[in-house]
């Protein structure tokens, strides 16, 4: 859903409030509903007038679509949509849901008859790992503050999930229809039943752990698994561990933010690792060998003779692995020819010495700049 100007679609300026958003939808939501616009392109605007306030009804996914273009947050992994990680900032939704009902309803279309799915809320926190448990993977144990439900009355609010019955007035779906004037005429409108704030529960005795609410909230740990190769400021997503919903329904996610330390020596882009190596002007000269860290331990790398300082050797699959899938990244390590601090007079003069006998023809690109600017 990402790519697309939501506030254009609903006809709104960035800076709208919930209200003039909702009353945008409204507004759109007639003028190209199906039933009442025949035209070919009704269906494909409707859909996406649906689509836009569907994000921007609903405040953190607003907040995202804002800050990331997606209302899905900073993304990763397969695709970085909600299919993956994601949705950092994410959040349960359901206004939609209610909105769509009103609208549709005033058409004769009606709302559902059964429960209304409620999803509870993410929760969201942030992990820090070093660099080679990044690039490694690793397991972690992580403690989180979330709403879960009461296992002593399974949800119910009830003591032992059984002193309740259903409701008369919605007759347990939690729902129940008002008639309401608009200035269109009559509608009817479907929304939560007042008498059992949506239940569809009456409760005769209340559970005493949770004290009729349904849910406690609690803390819990949960393992970890950090997949190797994940990089700093992607997301984590856990679907289900998040906040369990205060009715029925489905849990929230729970999103792990990555922070990871830089490391003392690689700098890593995507799964490439970089490394600037520091030699002797001499070994640039002469060539020679030299043992190299890598992610994986040792590797001795070879310097040919007359390697100009700034070259870059590229090491292959030496990177980091490539995340959920096969394969590595590259290490690019770039060669920097050193100069030494000071030099006493016999090795000044030695090098002078050489700097006579090599003449100004061994440099090509000076000898040709020393030409040129005559």
């Amino acid at each position: 859903m990402a790519n697309k100007d939501y506030y254009s679609i609903l006809g709104v300026e960035k800076a709208a409030s919930e209200d003039e958003i909702k009353s945008a939808y409204r507004r759109m939501a007639k003028k190209y509903h199906p039933d009442l616009n025949k035209s070919p392109e009704a269906e494909v605007k409707f859909k996406e007038i649906n689509e836009a306030y569907e994000v921007l009804g609903d405040p953190k996914k607003r907040a995202n679509y804002d800050q990331y273009g997606s209302a899905d947050g900073p993304q990763f992994g397969g695709g970085s949509g909600s299919g993956g990680f994601g949705d950092f900032f994410g959040g349960g939704g359901g206004g939609f849901s209610d909105i769509f009902s009103d609208i549709f309803s005033a058409f004769g279309g009606g709302g559902s008859g059964g429960r209304v799915q409620e999803r509870g809320q993410d929760i969201n926190v942030a992990m820090n790992l070093s660099f080679e448990e990044a690039a490694f993977g690793c397991e972690k144990n992580i403690t989180i503050a979330k709403v879960e439900k009461c296992s002593a009355c399974s949800g119910t609010g009830a003591k032992n999930g059984r002193e309740f019955s259903t409701c008369s007035d919605c007759r347990g779906s939690g729902r129940v229809r008002f008639q309401q004037n608009t200035m269109f005429g009559t509608t009817i409108r479907e929304g939560a039943c007042p008498k059992c704030n949506g239940t569809g529960k009456i409760i005769r005795e209340k559970c005493s752990e949770c004290s009729g609410k349904g849910y406690q909230r609690i803390n819990k740990t949960i393992k970890v698994k950090v997949p190797e190769g994940i990089d700093d400021g992607q997301t984590l997503r856990m679907r289900g561990e998040g906040n369990d919903p205060i009715r029925d329904g489905i849990a929230g996610d729970l999103n792990i933010k990555i922070s990871v330390s830089k490391h003392k020596l690689f700098v890593r882009k995507d799964d490439d690792i970089y490394l600037d190596l520091y030699l002797p002007f001499t070994t640039t000269l002469l060539g020679g060998k030299i043992d190299i860290p890598t992610l994986k331990g040792s590797f001795t790398l070879t310097i040919p003779e007359l390697t100009p300082s700034g070259t870059v050797m590229r090491l292959k699959k030496k990177g980091v692995k490539h995340v959920n899938r096969e394969g590595y990244g590259d290490m690019l390590v770039t060669l920097k020819a050193e100069v030494p601090k000071n030099l006493d007079k016999d090795t000044k003069a030695t090098l002078e010495g050489l700097a006579s006998k090599l003449g100004q023809d061994a440099y090509p690109k000076y000898d040709k700049f020393m030409k040129t600017k005559k």
